[in-house]
């Protein structure tokens, strides 16, 4: 009995491989540009532009608008003297008919140093510094020393009759002059600024009495002495 043969397989089918194109059949290559010196980060760059943005800023500080001094309002220290005085019955001072360019920015009734009762006022003077004007019954030396910011006495000096003892604190930048009262209970005043010196003559010159205050009853006296 003869077995069946079995057909032999058909070889496989070879699919070519694709030609490759040789470099000189594409043409010549357009080399890459050069990465730029700029873009390096190298130190000159760098100064440039920090010396760019350094124009930019003073530019921006020179235009910009700068503020040198913050303007207090304006206080009714004249009404307010009138009231400590109708309180206290002290003979309160203020400056009279000083002019334009002054203005009283601060004015209290409190406990100064070593709890004495002091009327403040605080002036702007033309030039735009302040002089301060402290009024107290029965101050002590603490008080004083404290008035004139721990200043050095430098003799007296006399403005429009009247006579006052001088001290000048050179750390503060500060001339203050000095009235003391007559006895233990006698009013003390200080006035006292970084302002120069003429205005200070000029602020101390124009003192005079207020009118007290109608309808304020008297406090009790609590001065010492």
């Amino acid at each position: 009995m003869s077995t069946p043969s079995t057909p032999s397989t058909p070889p496989a089918e070879t699919t070519p491989a694709p030609a490759t194109e040789s470099p000189e059949a594409a043409g010549p290559t357009t080399p890459a540009a050069p990465p730029s010196r700029y873009s390096l980060g190298t130190f000159p760059n760098m100064f440039r532009s920090m010396f760019v943005i350094g124009l930019f800023v003073l530019a921006l500080v020179a235009i910009v608008p700068r503020i040198t001094q913050v303007q207090r309002p304006a206080v009714d220290a004249a009404g307010k003297a009138s009231q400590v005085a109708a309180q206290t019955s002290w003979p309160v001072q203020l400056p009279k008919g000083l002019g334009d360019g002054w203005v009283p920015t601060v004015a209290t009734y409190a406990p100064g140093t070593e709890k004495v009762q002091t009327f403040t006022t605080v002036w702007t003077t033309p030039s735009g510094k302040d002089i301060a004007l402290k009024q107290a019954a029965g101050a002590t030396q603490g008080w004083v020393s404290r008035s004139v910011d721990d200043g050095d006495a430098a003799g007296t000096v006399t403005v429009s009759g009247r006579t006052f003892e001088k001290f000048v604190a050179n750390d503060a930048g500060q001339v203050a002059y000095v009235a003391r009262g007559d006895g233990a209970r006698g009013l003390t005043l200080v006035a006292s600024g970084t302002a120069p010196e003429d205005e200070l003559k000029a602020f101390v010159a124009a003192l005079a009495p207020v009118t007290p205050a109608p309808g304020v009853t008297p406090a009790p006296s609590t001065t010492t002495g």
